[in-house]
């Protein structure tokens, strides 16, 4: 298989401001496909797919604006096209998301030695393949919205209490469809959606920075 990829950025730090920008284009030869649902081992393969990406990403990060406060926002746009797998046609993949937003704030609480964070997230749906139309991979999932957040306690230089809580509004996204391998009496795929296995994850932590430079914490990763 091959790829090629082509990618021009931007870089801009100054004064607690950082921009980055970047665009690309890829282009991908030699995909291998197969003829069968799923790879099998007496499955025909050939290296007949191709693919092409383009997209950008935008980075802005900024610390200085507002005194123990630093928030940054990403944004990435991602046109994917491929003809691979088991593809009869050269489709959208199922695993690209083609619009992703995130806004990520900490604040430093000095007086309670302790960093607030919040991040808010927003996907676009994926595409997916429903047997029951006659349009291949002509499925879209709707786009969800996710807040998460947390609480780091500084109990010394180099050790840390960590408190985090995902999807705190109890999003419940759909990525997919998983469809019956034959169709039921009426000649309909019967379907259910893939969701994640647990609608919020609850973390709780401690971190110990171990380094000779008793100033190094992990409270900037955090």
């Amino acid at each position: 298989m091959e790829a090629n990829h082509y990618i021009a950025n931007y870089f801009y730090s100054r004064g607690g401001h950082l921009l980055r920008l970047e665009a690309y284009h890829k282009e991908y030869n030699n995909l291998a496909k197969y003829n069968s649902i799923t790879p099998k081992y007496d499955s025909q393969y050939d290296n007949n797919g191709s693919g092409k990406v383009k997209g950008f990403d935008l980075f802005y990060k900024n610390s200085s604006t507002i005194k123990n406060l630093q928030y940054w926002i990403s944004y990435s746009y991602t046109d994917s096209k491929r003809n691979e797998a088991n593809y009869p046609t050269t489709v959208t993949p199922p695993y690209v998301y083609k619009h992703s937003f995130y806004i990520v704030g900490k604040y430093w609480l000095s007086s309670l030695r302790s960093q607030l964070s919040l991040t808010n997230s927003f996907v676009s749906g994926r595409n997916y393949n429903d047997p029951n139309q006659t349009v291949f991979m002509n499925g879209h999932t709707k786009g969800y919205n996710s807040l998460s957040m947390s609480w780091s306690f500084l109990y010394s230089q180099q050790k840390i209490i960590h408190f985090s809580v995902s999807n705190v509004l109890g999003a419940s996204p759909i990525y997919g469809y998983q469809y019956a391998d034959r169709p039921n009496s009426q000649g309909i795929y019967d379907r259910r959606p893939i969701v994640p296995t647990a609608k919020r994850f609850v973390f709780l932590g401690y971190f110990w920075t171990i380094s000779k430079n008793e100033k190094d914490n992990q409270l900037d990763n955090l």
